[in-house]
């Protein structure tokens, strides 16, 4: 969504009204926030003031959440229960955990990790503190949040004071890639002191502990859900025909069918002919540029005709052959997979390091001057401060 909007002070000047929805000022970006919980990076560095893009593109704000979509309508209700007419409507509003507790802090929507943060500060700048976490989800996004923690732990000398329980349903920790990968890091997960439980499933959680479905509990101070995702619930009531997991249909010009003045991108839409692509950025950064350009014509054509195009004359997104994805580790090294192929080493992480800061220098201050040689750097892995 971040080209749309970078793009859509062309369409305000030529006299188009363009609102963005959406409850949060700062859009946090999922690559950098493990490294953030890590101690990597500061807030400012891994956030994007939505604000700031709106006011320079003269974007209407509106700070609220979606709670239905009329698609034959043409209509988007708030839960504030405003409700908007539109002519074209783009959506990219990600995923949700499924059967998240409320005593627990989701990945998704991603800004939520900010409440663990700040346990995180609060516990490193009390010598005497310690601090009980336990993660539900052995996946990528898991996983990465673990070995960053730990990692900023181990960096700050304070170990001792962490206690990390990783709880996964199946039988081994990122049961969608490489079995050595898997080993790999399970191994360095327990070589700096966290527990793995495998098997094992969550009923629910309070404040203090986590209920597990053999009726044992997990005492915890933090609980984060992990848990994969599925699409937001206004999506299945749309009219629209969303796939077994909620998310929207769409064709590879990212419109649902039948639905030609309605897109979608990222991860709350599944692309006709793709559906066996993970949920993960790559392919979300590249729908980005299509989803503009799409939306684009489609103003275009229905100010020129009144009509919106047809499939044929949109781009159409085509995901990359390969998909690589790196998580960072909470060391100098890197974590570089693809398919059955998997690389530790530290210029992975390095490389990590480029592709996040490049991305993210078109929209937030802190990077926009950044030179090459800056975004390059070899930074240290973890900051001991607090």
């Amino acid at each position: 969504m971040l080209p749309t909007l970078a793009h859509a002070d062309r369409w305000t000047r030529d006299g188009i009204d363009v609102s963005l929805i959406d409850p949060h000022r700062h859009l946090y970006y999922s690559g950098m926030m493990p490294e953030h919980l890590g101690g990597v990076y500061t807030r400012d560095e891994i956030r994007i003031d939505l604000s700031r893009l709106c006011r320079s593109a003269n974007v209407r704000q509106i700070a609220e959440a979606v709670d239905h979509v009329d698609a034959d309508a043409q209509t988007v209700t708030t839960d504030a229960d405003r409700t908007l007419s539109y002519d074209v409507l783009a959506l990219d509003v990600g995923g949700v955990n499924p059967h998240h507790p409320a005593a627990s802090v989701a990945t998704k929507p991603i800004a939520h990790l900010q409440a663990v943060e700040d346990r995180i500060r609060q516990t490193l700048a009390d010598p005497d503190a310690s601090l009980r976490m336990t993660i539900v989800g052995g996946g990528a996004a898991g996983v990465e949040i673990a070995m960053n923690v730990l990692g900023r732990f181990h960096a700050a000398g304070r170990s001792a004071n962490l206690s990390l329980t990783v709880l996964e349903t199946e039988d081994r920790l990122l049961s969608r890639f490489p079995a050595g990968m898997s080993a790999h890091v399970a191994r360095h997960l327990r070589a700096r002191g966290a527990t793995l439980r495998f098997r094992t499933r969550v009923t629910t959680t309070t404040a203090d502990e986590v209920l597990l479905a053999d009726d044992s509990t997990l005492p915890s101070d933090v609980v984060i859900w992990a848990t994969g995702s599925v699409g937001p619930a206004f999506l299945r009531t749309s009219g629209m025909p969303t796939d077994d997991r909620g998310f929207l249909q769409v064709t590879p010009g990212l419109h649902p069918p039948g639905q030609r003045r309605v897109f979608a991108a990222g991860d709350c839409a599944t692309v006709a002919g793709y559906d066996h692509l993970q949920k993960v950025g790559v392919h979300a950064i590249k729908q980005g540029p299509v989803l503009r350009s799409n939306l684009d014509r489609t103003l275009h054509a229905l100010r020129a005709t009144g009509r919106a195009p047809a499939t044929k004359d949109l781009q159409l997104f085509r995901p990359y052959p390969i998909a690589p994805l790196i998580l960072s580790t909470g060391t100098r090294d890197g974590l570089w997979t693809a398919g059955s192929v998997w690389v530790r080493h530290p210029l992975m992480l390095r490389l990590k390091h480029y592709i996040d800061r490049a991305w993210i220098r078109d929209y937030a201050p802190r990077w926009e001057e950044a030179s090459l040689p800056t975004l390059i750097a070899d930074d240290a892995p973890q900051r001991t401060t607090v």
